[in-house]
This record gives structure tokens, sequence and C-alpha cells, in this order.
């Protein structure tokens, strides 16, 4: 195995050289080449691999020497991945940025290494922004709008959005999708599917087959920004009990599979802390407000917006409301529930709430995680399995339980990558969802978390009653 991965790697470092050779000898970009996309994840792959094979062979596991340096391994490789993600974008980013958020699944030197994939990704230069927009629309952004920011307001995996003026006067969000993104996602799904299975081979105990399968199925539908602008209006509808949400309006006139026009509604990040100081902003109505919003989302309609990023996630405090408005962005990642699979989510849930471990063990087991049901119920509800026994709204999150709870994502890695192979592909994106809601509660120090499962125990009964 060792010598043919070599083999590998030269080959690899070869084609990735010859590509630096075509590069320097025209105008084009380095990205457009497939052979130096795949050099570039070989490579990586291959070093971080090695990284691990060799430096931990000969240190007894059981010792601490074994613990601190095995960490050390962990940072390097997650700067690695980062390096990688940044280098070829797109795709990358995007799987990046879902790893960047598994807490319950990888040690925290990848989870707060790739989490600045969220706010730090690479833009699409200017020029080639406005030819999309004109080959998409068919006429120039000077023709279509009375001003076009040239500076991104924020830069994502798949796209950018740019601030404009229609010619009415009117301010809108400009989304457009980076030129090759496109083109180049077929290829790094399948080069992320390879590499995979060789990780696989080397390291058995590890199983991330799900993520390739979970980036299949759902790019070609973010990549869709007409997708994206049906599932705004259909949520838009299906919640507008709710005072306090915003969702921006659609220009359906001017959006197109690759470019999106919409309101521009200004707001800030629902994990900047500051920004609610400075502008009187309750915290715990802000994460009252996204438990409220959610749990209708996942337990009456079992239908939910899967990318609550803080990018994502805006917060507003109205003139003379009392209340702040919550902004819900970037619609193109959304998970339907079937009926069987929400019904047995909220039995769950109210297992949890109450304490119940005969209904926490029979939900679970009905959702498909066999006898890992403890696992699994510690991964929802980011408690250690005393407190689960216990309640889990009867006190906080304490210091040594959180540092218990990061401990034991690495000593249960197997087991956790066993159970996220086996569970429905729906609750996948359920866990993301949970786990970025849970930053944006852990950002803004709130202690609401009574509160909330209050809100989510009434959606449950409506959901169970209906």
């Amino acid at each position: 195995m060792v010598r043919s991965t070599l083999r590998l790697v030269s080959l690899i470092t070869g084609l990735t050289a010859s590509g630096g050779f075509v590069y320097g000898a025209h105008s084009w970009d380095r990205n457009d080449f497939g052979v130096v996309r795949i050099g570039r994840a070989v490579l990586t792959t291959a070093v971080v691999t090695f990284d691990y094979l060799i430096t931990l062979r000969n240190i007894p596991p059981a010792s601490q020497e074994y613990e601190d340096i095995k960490s050390l391994v962990h940072a390097r490789s997650a700067r690695r991945l980062l390096d990688l993600c940044c280098a070829n974008r797109g795709t990358y980013i995007k799987v990046g940025q879902h790893l960047g958020a598994l807490e319950y699944l990888l040690p925290p030197e990848y989870t707060s290494t790739l989490s600045v994939l969220h706010s730090q990704a690479p833009s699409t230069p200017l020029p080639d922004v406005l030819q999309i927009i004109q080959e998409e629309l068919g006429k120039k952004a000077s023709e279509l709008f009375a001003l076009f920011e040239e500076t991104p307001l924020g830069a994502a995996s798949l796209a950018q959005v740019h601030r404009a003026v229609l010619k009415d006067g009117r301010t809108v969000a400009v989304k457009v999708q980076h030129p090759k993104v496109r083109k180049q996602s077929s290829l790094d799904i399948m080069i992320m599917e390879v590499l995979l299975r060789v990780v696989k081979k080397v390291f058995p105990q590890l199983e991330f087959m799900w993520l390739v399968e979970e980036a299949k199925k759902n790019l070609p539908r973010e990549l869709d920004f007409l997708n994206e602008a049906r599932n705004a209006e259909k949520m838009a509808d299906m919640v507008r009990k709710f005072p306090f949400l915003r969702i921006p309006k659609i220009h359906w006139d001017m959006s197109t599979e690759r470019v999106l026009v919409m309101e521009y509604v200004e707001g800030g990040q629902a994990n900047d802390l500051k920004y609610m100081k400075r502008n009187n902003i309750d915290v715990n109505k802000v994460t009252q407000a996204l438990g409220k919003l959610y749990s209708e989302m996942i337990f009456v309609h079992g239908f939910v917006h899967c990318d609550p990023h803080p990018g994502n996630v805006l917060v507003q405090q109205t003139e003379g409301s009392r209340d702040p408005d919550i902004i819900l962005l970037d619609h193109g990642l959304y998970q339907e529930l079937t009926d069987n699979f929400r019904l047995n989510y909220c039995h769950l849930w109210q297992a949890l709430i109450a304490a119940d471990m005969n209904g926490v063990r029979k939900y679970s087991q009905r959702l498909g995680v066999g006898d890992l049901y403890p696992l699994f119920a510690c991964m929802l509800t980011a408690r250690s399995w005393d407190s689960v026994n216990r309640g889990i709204d009867q006190a906080p999150v304490s210091t040594e339980e959180a540092q218990e709870i990061r401990s034991n994502a690495a000593v249960y890695l197997p087991q956790i990558s066993q159970l996220l192979a086996s569970v429905p592909r729906q609750m996948l994106l359920l866990l993301k969802t949970n786990d970025l809601l849970r930053g944006i509660e852990t950002a803004l120090h709130t202690n609401s978390c009574a509160r909330s499962f209050l809100s989510m125990s009434r959606c449950c009964v409506r959901a169970v009653a209906r």
C-alpha cells in the first residue's frame, strides 16, 4: 500500500508540475485544468494520510504523548484541507463548509479551521461577473442597473452577491454563480469519491461516503437559482404567521439558473454579538425566534432550510418594534421530510425532552440507528448521556460537559461514522442544521434552552395531532 501510494504521489506531482508549465506559458487560470485540481486533491490526501500513518506509528495509542502528537497532526491536516478547498474553490469549499459544521464527528482542530470557509470564500473578478449577467439576461449590467457595486457584499462556495440599484430606484441584491463551478462540480465529486474510497482502505473505521452521496444529490439543486427562488417563495408562504420573519422577494423577470435578483435587506449576522449590543437587540429573543421558526419547519411542515450558517441568517431591529426581525437568505439547500420520518423524529424529541429513555430507544431505532441510540441522542442534543438521562432541559451545558462532548467525538469517531452511514439520508442535513443553529446560540451566549424546548414540544404535539 505504501509503495503504490508513493508511486501515485510521484505521478501526480509530475502531472501537477506539467500543469504549472502550461499555465506559465499561457494566461489561463490553472483551475481550468482538471489535472491540476486532481493533482492538488490527490497530493493533499496522500500527505495527510502519510502524516497520520508515519507520525503516529511507533507511539503507544493509550499514552498522553499519542494524544498530544495526534492533535498536532489534526491541526496540520486541517490546514492542508483548508488550503485545498481555497485553491480548488467551488465544490471543495462547499464540502469543506459541511465538514466545518460537523462538531459531533470531527476533532475541534478540523471544525475550528474549516469553519472559516463560511465567511472567507474567494470571490470572482468583476469582469467575469458582468459577463455572466450579460450571458444570462441578454443585456449588459449597465443597461439593467443604474448602479452595480463592484465589491461583492459576500462570496460563498457557489456564488457571490452584489448590491445594485434598478433603473426605477429600488435597491436589489444580485446573486451571480461563479463561472466555472457548474462545469467543474461533476469531476470534483468523482475525484472526492475515489479519494474517500482510498482513505477507507487505509483507515477502515472511517466512513465518509455519505458525504459524497449528499453532494451528488444536493449540488445540482443548489446550482439552479430558479429552484432557490421557488424554495424562498414556498417558505415565505408556509411560515407567514411569523411576523418576525423576512424573506427577500424575488425579481422573477431578472432571474435565471445562474443569476438571482432579489430584494435587498440589511441586517447583522446572527452570530455577531457586538452588532446585537450596538443595536440594543435582545439576543435571547433572536435564538427564541430561530427555535420557533425551525421547529415549525421540521416538525410541522417537513420542509427545512438546511444552511443556517451566520451569513445566511441576518438580524434587524425595526424602529418602533420591540422584537427583532430574522432575515433568512440562501434558499438553495432544503430537505423535505417524509411524514413517517417527521413523525418518528417528533416522537423522539418528545421522548428526549421528557427524559423517556424507552421512547428514546424506540424512536431512535425506528430512525435506523440500532443499538447506537445513546450516541445518537448525544449527537442530536449535543449533551452527555448523563444529561440526556436526567433531562436535557434541566440545566445548561457546563464547561466540563462541553469538554466531555468534544473528547468523546474523537473517541467514538468509528461509531459515529457507522451511524451516519446507516441513518436515513434525511437525517444528515438535519444534523448539520442543528449544529449550525447551536453555533449561533454559542456565539450569542444565550441561555434560552428551556423556552426553546417549550416551543419545540408545542410543535411536536401539533404535528403528532394532525
